[in-house]
């Protein structure tokens, strides 16, 4: 309906997941690599994980439409099965004739023979299996067992698991580890920083045929912020977008546009949550937590201030008289949270700092000593345990708060402008977008990556946390030699990171969290 008034050749966010539309980000660039080395290498499995619309599907496809013909590729979208359906699937995609009502063990002979022919003939096998966190563990085990058959180069059978955050989890459960181990190469998709979301509107309409600009800077700040850098919300919120300005004869289309239509998308995107006890207190812990910070437990107390209470000065916890009065005065807090750089501020309160985050937080940061690190999932923060700057959701807008205290998941403390407040784990998840953003403190001079032959204090610290782990004891040097590096690979392999022997961000984190070397924490004493 519009793309002859814009120019267009074809809708161009459309949600089906069409590879001439992958945008390579920097990280999803990263990704194509790093797997494309991993699919021709072959054997073991590969996985690539992400939230819901970050573009595992079209990379994949794209990935694929890149091998060539030597491949026999099989897909399983609906991993819902058994083990006999999941084997006769597969047996179906590679076009293996089996009897009616076969066995299991009918079933792996027939394709065992099939893979080993492959092999002969010198062709690759490849099954590829979507929605990956539906599977069942035992048929993630006799996927393993299908993958025992090798050559002393290569494995006969190579897996694919694309799926979302929790499969990460569901291959840590110990009776899955001989599995987890065979893992190849992984993935772990983010959502789109604000300033990829501006390229990826440009790259899109230029793929179905636009050459100039269309939406403004504003509105793709606005449909960042909106989307919390998820694709297929993007997808929603330009299309629903162009039909709107096609409507009212718009030539460009800024971020009033966006805030009108974002409405509906959001609407539908939000999961609905019938019957969940919204936000409450427990008024013995209340009491606790007010007296610690000096207020009577039945005063409320709301501050206009804009400064940040720092250093002594802690900021106002609001404690309920009652549930409904409480729900009130967090709507009004919620209201107001609406900017991520104040938000920002309040994360670096948390490490003791009264300065603000100005124009960039993240290089602010570094000036004391701290890094940024951005990650998806309320699992993986938890892991992290580290105070982190989150965005929730609510009625069509997106607030920000610091998880400050993750103790009692009926009262997760954060902290929504000046105020902190207790709320429950059901009312947070409720509008988690999904995104955060955390501080640390390397404990030394983080500049890059450290890998092998590299030495200084950063390879005596990573020593020294390794060390803690593994030999107790032993002496901290301050040269990355193989020995290092390989028992970097053993703690990545234990704590589902990509398994390199390069101790980046991840791996460094990690460690700290794992080691308890780190200051600020979510979950202990502070």
């Amino acid at each position: 309906m519009y793309q002859a008034f814009y120019g267009l050749n074809e809708a161009p966010f459309t949600i089906a997941p069409n590879p001439k539309y992958l945008f390579l980000s920097q990280q999803h660039q990263q990704a194509v690599n790093h797997l494309q080395y991993c699919l021709k290498e072959g054997g073991g499995f590969i996985l690539l994980t992400g939230e819901v619309g970050t573009g595992k599907t079209t990379l994949a496809r794209s990935l694929l439409s890149q091998l060539d013909e030597t491949t026999n590729i099989a897909s399983i979208l609906n991993p819902s099965l058994s083990e006999i359906e999941l084997l006769a699937t597969l047996c179906d995609e590679l076009k293996i004739s089996y009897a009616d009502e076969p066995t299991l063990k009918q079933l792996t002979d027939l394709l065992s023979q099939f893979l080993l022919d492959n092999h002969q003939q010198g062709r690759n096998t490849l099954l590829i299996i979507d929605e990956a966190q539906h599977l069942r563990s035992e048929v993630l085990e006799q996927l393993r067992l299908l993958t025992n058959l090798e050559t002393n180069e290569k494995k006969l059978l190579q897996v694919m698991l694309i799926g979302q955050p929790e499969l990460q989890q569901q291959l840590k459960q110990n009776h899955l580890r001989q599995l987890a181990q065979r893992i190849t190469a992984r993935y772990h998709l983010m959502p789109l920083g604000s300033v990829d979301v501006s390229a990826y509107v440009a790259h899109r309409l230029s793929i179905a045929g636009r050459d100039s600009s269309l939406f403004t800077k504003a509105a793709c700040n606005r449909i960042h912020q909106l989307s919390g850098g998820i694709a297929r919300i993007i997808n929603l919120i330009c299309d629903k977008a162009l039909l709107h300005a096609y409507g009212s004869q718009l030539t460009e289309i800024g971020p009033k546009t966006i805030n009108e239509v974002a409405k509906d998308i959001l609407a539908i995107e939000q999961p609905v949550v019938q019957n969940v006890e919204r936000v409450w207190v427990m008024p013995v812990l209340a009491s606790f937590v007010t007296l610690m910070f000096g207020y009577s437990a039945t005063t409320m107390v709301l501050t206009n201030n804009n400064k940040l209470a720092v250093h002594d000065n802690k900021p106002a916890l609001i404690a309920p008289v009652n549930n409904n009065s409480f729900n009130n005065e967090l709507t009004k807090l919620l209201i107001k949270a609406d900017s991520q750089s104040r938000a920002f501020s309040a994360l670096m309160n948390v490490w003791g700092t009264s300065h603000g985050a100005g124009s960039n937080g993240c290089n602010q940061a570094k000036t004391y000593g701290l890094r940024c690190f951005s990650g998806t999932g309320w699992q993986s923060l938890v892991e992290y345990n580290h105070p982190a700057l989150i965005g929730l959701q609510d009625s069509g807008n997106i607030y920000y708060a610091v998880v400050i205290n993750t103790n009692d998941e009926n009262a997760i403390r954060i902290q929504l402008g000046t105020s902190q407040v207790n709320v429950t784990k059901a009312w947070l998840l409720e509008r988690f977008t999904g995104s955060f953003t955390l501080l640390w403190q390397p404990n030394f001079d983080y500049q890059k990556a450290l890998s092998i032959r590299d030495q200084g204090d950063g390879v005596n610290q990573l020593t020294q946390w390794l060390n803690k782990l593994y030999a107790p004891g032993q002496y901290a040097g301050d040269y990355f030699d193989e020995s290092l590096r390989d028992n970097v690979k053993r703690f990545q392999q234990e704590n589902q990171l990509t398994v390199d022997g390069i101790a980046g961000e991840k791996t460094l984190l990690k460690l700290q969290s794992v080691t308890g070397s780190h200051t600020k924490k979510l979950r202990g004493t502070q």
